[in-house]
């Protein structure tokens, strides 16, 4: 018998021992997400030369807004602020509907 196991078997058993929540993983997983998201988004602006008072004023928010979007707070914006907030930085907005 081989001493080494497999991902799939280790992550199998300890979720069955309640070692591991899968609800929670997927939660972090989003933040994580949600971060790198924002980080790209900020990286961009800093490419652009751009600070996020400067930005703000283009797209007629607050600093404090543009602050929220680049910290991965983008449930809460609406479409329209993402939008203005990406045309801004000569990008475009596509928006993606995933089932199951």
């Amino acid at each position: 018998m081989s001493r080494y196991r497999t991902w799939e078997s280790v992550r199998a058993e300890r979720v069955a021992n309640s070692l591991i929540d899968e609800d929670r993983l997927a939660e972090i997983g989003e933040r994580m997400r949600a971060e790198v998201r924002a980080f790209r988004l900020a990286e961009v602006r800093e490419r652009h030369n751009l600070s996020q008072t400067t930005l703000a004023e283009r797209i007629g928010v607050s600093q404090s807004r543009i602050s929220r979007l680049e910290r991965g707070d983008l449930g809460r914006a609406g479409i329209p602020t993402i939008r203005d907030y990406v045309e801004a930085l000569g990008g475009e907005v596509e928006i993606v509907a995933k089932f199951g």
